[in-house]
């Protein structure tokens, strides 16, 4: 069986070399992507990378930087963001859904806006097929929640209910999540879409980034 977490360890390790000094990075969110900001952190207190601040897309990446040494602050106080590491939960060489861990809009702002977005994943999350298809995020408002479910009945929408707490999953924005199961003939034209649905705040299927890279046991590859 291979060993996840290496991979994930070896996607990390191969993101970080694009992290040079006085860089602002903005962190992801997901399993892989904290691998990258601890070694990102040992990397900055063994003193080989210097004045690096960094933006999250999630309370969980902060509390994380935070905890090995890294120094965070909020999208207000920097002028640009130079590089931006993230997972996915599925991709192509061209598309890539994303939002497993509820993070998606924050996710999309700091990827989206930085000046090379960078993807981390493992072998498993390399969609097998030319048609781009399984569950599609949707962070939607919670008033127009009922609406938008009703538009979205043909994809099967489910509201993600918490596991620790009674009720719906709440974002760290205070919005709830829909799930949906989706087949993208064209992810650029559905991602344009539901972005100009009323009431939906932002959905997981991304289609700008510059970088994917795959984790193995062995090392790692570009898609």
């Amino acid at each position: 069986m291979a060993d996840s977490s290496l991979s994930k360890i070896n996607a990390a390790k191969a993101a970080l070399e694009y992290v040079k000094d006085d860089m602002c990075v903005g962190l992801g969110s997901g399993s892989t992507t904290r691998e990258f900001i601890k070694l990102l952190g040992e990397k900055v207190r063994e003193g080989k990378l210097k004045k690096i601040t960094c933006v999250t897309t999630s309370f969980d990446s902060r509390f994380l930087a935070i905890q090995n040494g890294l120094f965070v602050t909020e999208t207000d106080a920097i002028d640009e963001i130079d590089i931006a590491v993230d997972g996915a939960d599925r991709v192509t060489k061209t598309a890539l859904l994303k939002g497993g861990g509820g993070a998606l809009t924050r996710e999309k702002i700091i990827g989206y806006n930085a000046k090379r977005f960078i993807i981390i994943i493992d072998e498993s999350k390399v969609h097998v097929g030319e048609v781009l298809e399984g569950e599609v995020n949707i962070e939607v408002l919670p008033f127009a929640a009922p609406i938008i479910m009703k538009r979205m009945k043909q994809y099967k929408p489910v509201i993600r209910m918490a596991k620790a707490k009674l009720g719906p999953v709440i974002s760290d924005n205070g919005s709830f999540i829909i799930d949906c199961q989706m087949r993208l003939e064209n992810p650029k034209k559905t991602e344009e879409w539901l972005d100009a649905m009323p009431g939906i705040v932002e959905n997981g299927i991304f289609t700008r980034f510059d970088m994917i890279i795959v984790g193995s046991e062995k090392g790692a590859r570009t898609l």
